[in-house]
This record gives structure tokens, C-alpha cells and sequence, in this order.
């Protein structure tokens, strides 16, 4: 009898804990996301181990390049799920429809003529990347342009909360892509365009099937008006926002192709920024179930407050275990990853240090979709001057890995920092200034 009143109260007392389910839907985001991530991991070990060390650099400096591009595509995403989720709290799910074909119509205006003017600049475009044919620009380019759609399908789904059905077509496409990838390097040609046309594959896969789920899910509904939602404001400042982001998560190996011809230079930092850009890939899922649940028409109360602060709470856990892990065994995904079994110390030495440099950016990606679900949009400056301070910085020291490495340190912390700042500035100006328990316990989460 006792143990049952202790399981009733313990029960009782996680609901409580989790009375805006941030942790339950993050578990179902972590599940889908990292089964995925774990197709992705398999994904680079065939190509780490098929490939050689030119081939594996051409293959991440494309993909880098494609991250560089897509990520503000979830400026889409983030658009439709913040004015999609208040539309369907208003109950006007017309509306919904109405703002989704919209989108819709944008990009396609917009992905057709680039995907033409790509193919038409093929040839200048590989010789600035010092690539010896123009089919892996190619191949990224038709990928880009299958999944450019999905996040507006997304968008809906997130805004709905309907995690598990998000989950499925990221898996799909990661399988789709680890199973072709496969099968075209060992049984075609152990080569980069190997693993970029099975990713263009995955892409496509992705794309049906999460349409396929928003059908599925929204009602046929009329418009409850004719007023259409005014997005564009958001839209460019969110896309301004995640460009930036992604320059700083993806844009060092581009430069690094770009700036180190000795392919052992830049195949060894491919290597060592794909293991690090696995700690932001972990906290993902987290700013994934918390945007929902904060988004406001530019309003903030302590429920939102806290819901943040279990995000950065869950994030902060799992960056600060994954670079422990880096720091003392980075020989371990060294071999897992790339069968090395005997790595340089300054092979050691990079793993580590590009993990540093990555790790501030995890919690930087928390507190950036905070803001943009907030709509407080001035996160954009920030961001971009970071971004803009860290090419500049490459670009004019580059004489040494180890040199672009301490560039993008001092960078990410400097973001972080200045994040931060912004966050404890503007609840002041909001009229809901943080308690000093509460600044501390953002400090020690930092």
C-alpha cells in the first residue's frame, strides 16, 4: 500500500516537473533523430572506410556546402510552425491551408531558376572548389532542390505537435541513405558522388513521405477570412538568423577546401568537424519539441521561462558528456568512424579542439529558436555579425589548422556571451527581469 502512495506521489511529481511535456516530446524527437543519427554515423563510417582521404574531403566540404544552404530553409519550417501554431490555437484552420500554399508557391518561384542558373555555372563553380568534375556540385544541388519543400509540411506538422509522425520521414531519409550510399560504393565506384547521389536519394524520400503526413493530418477547411498572415518580416529575419548559424556549425571545413590544397590537411579536419558538429546534432531535438511550446505573438510568461531553462538544463547535460567523452577518448570515434587505429597526436589534438570550438554553439541553437519563437528577432544581429567575424577571421588567418581552430573558439564563446547578454536585456525591457537565483542558474547551465 505504501509503495503504491510512493509511485502515485512520484508520478504525480513528474507530471508536474513536466507539465508542458517538453521532456516526454523531447524523448520522442531524441528517439527519431537519433536513430537517424545513428544511419548518418553508419553513413560515414562506409564512406569513412571506402573513401580516400581526397574523396572523403570532397564528400563533406559538398555536404557542409549543402548545410550552409539548407539550414536556413528551416527558417521555413520555423515560420510555418510559429504562425501556423497560433492560427490553430485561433481555430482557423483554412488558414493554415491558405498560408501553406503560399509558401509552397515562393519556393518553387525561387529553387527552379537557382537549380537552372546552377547548372548552368557548373563548370566555373567546380573550379573554385578545386573539384576535378562539376557532378558533386550537381548532385548537391538536386538534393537541395527535393527537400526544399519539406519544411513547409514540417512546419505544420511541428506546430501540431505531432512528433512522432516529424520523425519518420528523417529516418526514412537517413536509411534511404545509408542503404544506397552503400550499395553504390562498394558495388559502383568508391567515390564522393557515390554518397551525394544516395543523400539526394534520402532527400527525395523525405519529401514524399512527409507530405504524404500533412495530408494525412490537416482537415480540408476553408479560410475563416481573406486576410493572409504577414510572414515576410519573420521569415528573412529567421532565415537571416539560421544562415548565419549555419555559417558558424558548417562553414569552417568549406574554408578549410577552400584554403588547405594538401588533401591530408583538409580530409583530417573533415573528419574532425564531422565527430564535433555531433554535438549540436544532440541538442537539436530538444529546441525541436521546445518551439511549439514557447511560441507567442511577442509575449513572454514564466511558464515559457521555465521551459527554456529545462531545455538549456537537458542541453547543457548532454553537450557537457559528449565533449568529456571527445576531450579524454577522441581516439574512440576516430576509430569507430574512420578505422583509424593508431592516430597522429595532432590528429588527437584537432578532435579535441574543434570540439570546444563547437560545443557553445549547442546551446547558442537553444536559445536562438527561444528567440525566434518569441518573435523577438533582433538574435538575427548578433548572429550575423559572429558569422561575418569568423569568415574574416579564416580568411586572414589560415596559415595552420590549429590557427582556423582557435579563430573558430574565440568566435563560438564570443557568441555565446553575447546571447546571453541579449537574453538577460531583453526580459528587463520586458518588464520581467530574471531573479538573481534565476541569472545564476543560467550562468552555471552555461
Amino acid at each position: 500500500m505504501k509503495s503504491e502512495k510512493n509511485s502515485s506521489a512520484f508520478f504525480a511529481s513528474w507530471l508536474d516537473f513536466d507539465s508542458d511535456k517538453l521532456f516526454r516530446h523531447s524523448l520522442i524527437v531524441f528517439f527519431f533523430t537519433h536513430a537517424a543519427s545513428a544511419a548518418n554515423i553508419f553513413f560515414q563510417m562506409v564512406m569513412g572506410w571506402n573513401l580516400s582521404v581526397a574523396e572523403y574531403g570532397v564528400l563533406c566540404s559538398m555536404l557542409g556546402l549543402l548545410m550552409v544552404v539548407a539550414t536556413p530553409m528551416t527558417a521555413v519550417s520555423n515560420t510555418l510552425a510559429h504562425f501556423a501554431g497560433n492560427l490553430i490555437r485561433e481555430n482557423r484552420i483554412g488558414n493554415v491551408h491558405a498560408l501553406t500554399r503560399q509558401w509552397l508557391n515562393r519556393i518553387l518561384l525561387v529553387s527552379v531558376p537557382l537549380m537552372a542558373l546552377l547548372v548552368i555555372l557548373r563548370h566555373p563553380l567546380a573550379s573554385f572548389f578545386h573539384l576535378a568534375s562539376p557532378w558533386p556540385l550537381l548532385l548537391v544541388g538536386a538534393a537541395l532542390f527535393l527537400s526544399v519543400l519539406a519544411p513547409v509540411f514540417g512546419g505544420v506538422l511541428q506546430s501540431m505537435q505531432k512528433f512522432v509522425l516529424l520523425g519518420f520521414p528523417g529516418l526514412a531519409s537517413a536509411f534511404t541513405r545509408l542503404l544506397l550510399g552503400a550499395a553504390l560504393v562498394l558495388a559502383v565506384t568508391p567515390r564522393a558522388v557515390s554518397g551525394l547521389a544516395a543523400h539526394a536519394a534520402g532527400a527525395l524520400c523525405g519529401t514524399a513521405l512527409i507530405y504524404f503526413f500533412y495530408r494525412r493530418q490537416m482537415p480540408i477547411a476553408a479560410p475563416t477570412d481573406g486576410s493572409n498572415e504577414k510572414t515576410d518580416r519573420y521569415f528573412w529575419a529567421s532565415a537571416a538568423a539560421l544562415f548565419s548559424f549555419a555559417v558558424l556549425m558548417n562553414m569552417d571545413v568549406v574554408l578549410v577546401k577552400r584554403y588547405f590544397t594538401d588533401p591530408e590537411d583538409y580530409g583530417n579536419y573533415a573528419r574532425a568537424s564531422t565527430i564535433a558538429r555531433t554535438l549540436v546534432f544532440l541538442v537539436q531535438p530538444i529546441a525541436g519539441a521546445m518551439f511549439p511550446k514557447v511560441v507567442s505573438r511577442g509575449g513572454l510568461n514564466g511558464e515559457q521561462q521555465g521551459t527554456l531553462f529545462r531545455a538549456l538544463a537537458l542541453a547543457g547535460l548532454i553537450i557537457g558528456g559528449a565533449v568529456f567523452f571527445c576531450t579524454f577518448f577522441p581516439q574512440i570515434p576516430l576509430l569507430i568512424l574512420y578505422r583509424d587505429f593508431a592516430p597522429s597526436p595532432e590528429m588527437l589534438s584537432l578532435v579535441r579542439l574543434v570540439c570546444w570550438a563547437m560545443a557553445p554553439l549547442g546551446l547558442v541553437f537553444i536559445l536562438m529558436n527561444f528567440e525566434l519563437a518569441q518573435h523577438r528577432l533582433a538574435c538575427v544581429f548578433p548572429l550575423a555579425a559572429c558569422a561575418a567575424v569568423f569568415i574574416g577571421g579564416i580568411v586572414l588567418f589560415h596559415d595552420s589548422l590549429r590557427q582556423v581552430v582557435q579563430v573558430f573558439i574565440s568566435v563560438s564563446f564570443l557568441t555565446l556571451i553575447m546571447f546571453v547578454i541579449m537574453f538577460l536585456w531583453k526580459n528587463r525591457l520586458s518588464g520581467k527581469p530574471m531573479r538573481k537565483k534565476d541569472v545564476v542558474t543560467l550562468i552555471i547551465l552555461l
